[in-house]
């Protein structure tokens, strides 16, 4: 699943980079400021690919680091249940990925509790801002 879920993040988030709001499915052309903070924000996205690829190499499956990229994920698909409030209902890819991003991290979360030896184990350095997060 975090392989899966960098890749859709780096090639997104390329994407959109490259491409703007073309790159979006039923996007249109906007404003020159709202097409900045786009492509600024996608920058930031693609970067979550490597982070989420660094973790699903991780034997430990470091738990701070996977809370942090999971509450990242759940965040972000709550800001996009703002945006249908706001805005109306989006392209159904969106609405998709929206109950992605709502119900995959959880399932991540509950999987690393299973894995054997790694129950309740801390790796990482307990610095996280998000630590304590969706335990």
């Amino acid at each position: 699943m975090l392989v899966a879920m960098g890749a859709v993040a780096s090639a997104t988030g390329t994407s959109v980079v490259a491409r703007g709001p073309a790159a979006i499915p039923g996007g249109a052309p906007t404003t020159a400021s709202v097409d900045s903070v786009l492509r600024f924000y996608a920058v930031w996205w693609a970067a979550q690919g490597p982070r989420a690829w660094r973790l699903a190499r991780d034997p430990a499956l470091d738990a701070d680091e996977l809370r942090s990229v999971c509450a990242t994920t759940v965040i972000g698909g709550v800001a996009r249940l703002v945006a249908v409030q706001a805005s109306g209902r989006p392209h159904p890819l969106f609405s998709a990925l929206t109950a992605l991003e709502l119900t995959l991290p959880p399932v991540l979360l509950a999987l690393r509790r299973r894995l054997p030896g790694l129950s309740g184990r801390r790796t990482g350095n307990g610095l996280s801002p998000l630590r304590g997060f969706l335990r």
